[in-house]
């Protein structure tokens, strides 16, 4: 099947129309709605890229879950599986389509609408209007105040494509996504969040250069926090501003990498000590 997009017109009807659709159709759940209301005006259109339904392999699980530490662990399994589910479906999505809002708003108001009604379910139960509002736009649509490219990495369903993206390894023949659970393990959303605020982490040799490191050093036991990882950010931004390091190959970046997280967990040792 053909990945859809939502034109200027449809788009600018849903987002100018939001605050009189929030009570009449979101808030309901009637995804029908959009669905219908977008075919008659001929406000989707296909795009060139091919992709395979997946709606129907999503999963949320977390939202069954009572206890706090094991609702966090199922979101987290989750959104490796969500994530997964989706790049491999939109595999062949190229990264400037991906920051697109017509490209996401299509699927969150058609095939994925059911599908953001279950896992930001905290949404439909939120007492106070106004976040609800805020936060209920933000989940069906991308572009945000802080621009497009911020807005698709934050949103609830763009954010698993991106993630996914950012870590695929197509040199890794056996498993391409094995690196994804490494992503979950700080938190899905705020590590994509960390990776918005850096633009040479679109660099696919930087991302998995990175990556590679901390997944060998949580093998041998270290215990990687989301500190270290805005650690190791600053420091590839701090390295960008100084050289070309997007023009680097990946086992480079690996290699310094490595260097970094040496020093940094040894000085953080010292300061622990210092403490003590």
């Amino acid at each position: 099947m053909k990945l859809q997009y939502i034109t200027d017109d449809g788009l600018a009807d849903l987002k100018g129309n939001f605050k009189q659709n929030f009570s009449l159709y979101y808030l309901p759940k009637d995804g029908a709605y959009f669905q219908q209301r977008l075919d008659e005006k001929g406000w989707l259109q296909d795009t060139a890229v091919e992709i395979r339904p997946f709606a129907q392999d999503l999963q949320v699980t977390s939202t069954a879950v009572d206890d706090f530490r094991e609702k966090k662990e199922a979101e987290k399994a989750d959104d490796i599986h969500n994530a997964i589910c989706i790049h491999k479906a939109m595999v062949s999505l190229p990264p400037y389509l991906a920051v697109d809002e017509h490209i996401w708003a299509a699927l969150t108001h058609t095939v994925l609408f059911d599908f953001i009604t279950r896992k930001r379910a905290d949404i439909w139960e939120e007492k106070k209007v106004e976040k609800q509002k805020k936060d209920m736009y933000n989940s069906f649509f991308t572009f945000t105040h802080n621009g497009k490219r911020r807005g698709t990495f934050v949103n609830c369903i763009a954010s698993l494509w991106w993630g996914a993206q950012m870590v695929y390894d197509k040199g890794h023949r056996e498993d391409p996504y094995w690196l994804v659970p490494d992503i979950a393990l700080t938190g899905y959303p705020s590590t994509i969040v960390l990776f918005s605020s850096s633009r040479i982490m679109t660099n696919k040799n930087i991302s998995l250069g990175l990556f590679h490191v901390v997944h060998a050093l949580r093998q041998q036991g270290v215990k990687i926090s989301r500190q270290d990882i805005v650690a190791g950010i600053r420091y590839l931004n701090l390295l960008g501003g100084m050289s070309i390091i997007d023009m680097k190959p990946e086992k480079e970046i690996e290699e310094l990498m490595r260097s970094f997280y040496e020093d940094w967990f040894a000085e953080q040792e010292k300061h622990k000590f210092s403490l003590t």
